[in-house]
């Protein structure tokens, strides 16, 4: 049976049957804080859509699982930035907006609340609409409390989608050559893998 006439279930489960060993020795930049099926899920999409038939072409979906796992991962990190200084960023915003009086406690309470359900939520709401202020006005107080931050992983993300624009546009050639029987720039013998040391 040919991997194209595969389904996505069959090819999950026979994945590293299925994986010439040259590629499943490097594959998988897969933190332990991350999931591993969601990587073998996202490979046998690209698998099934790409349809390797030759080790370029299992060169190309590797670089393709990767580099898409590596954009992911970007995005998840810049969102878990925000969600780890929500409360700091909240804080922030109503020491320069609440009155003086009294104000560390109050800013300490509903910062606080705000994770506590969303009728405390709409307590700070209250309190932030008082003042012409929605919800929206923490997340930009979070760039800048974390620009620097973001700064770096949005190039980092950038970056990764350069590489991945790359990858599809080199593969979409490869295809085209080799549908037109032309050899590709770079022969596979020449391609010389380089086994993952982890």
């Amino acid at each position: 049976m040919s991997e194209g006439s595969l389904t996505s279930v069959e090819i999950r489960q026979n994945l590293s049957r299925l994986i010439p060993p040259e590629i499943a020795d490097i594959l998988g930049p897969v933190l332990s804080t991350e999931n591993r099926q969601a990587y073998d899920a996202l490979m046998t999409q690209l698998v099934l859509e790409w349809k390797p038939r030759d080790i370029l072409g299992w060169t190309f979906v590797r670089h393709m699982t990767d580099t898409s796992w590596e954009i992911f991962r970007h995005r998840r990190a810049i969102a878990n930035l925000f969600a780890i200084s929500f409360k700091t960023a909240l804080a922030s915003v109503l020491t320069d907006v609440l009155p003086e009086l009294d104000r560390y406690h109050t800013v300490k309470e509903l910062a606080q609340a705000w994770f506590e359900g969303p009728q405390k939520q709409e307590k700070v709401k209250s309190e932030l609409a008082k003042y012409g202020l929605s919800p929206e006005a923490i997340v930009a107080q979070t760039y800048v409390l974390r620009r620097d931050e973001l700064d770096m992983l949005h190039r980092l993300l950038a970056v990764a989608e350069a590489r991945r624009d790359a990858i599809i546009r080199n593969f979409n050639e490869y295809r085209a050559m080799s549908s037109l029987g032309q050899k590709p720039v770079v022969e596979a013998e020449q391609v010389e893998l380089v086994p993952n040391s982890a």
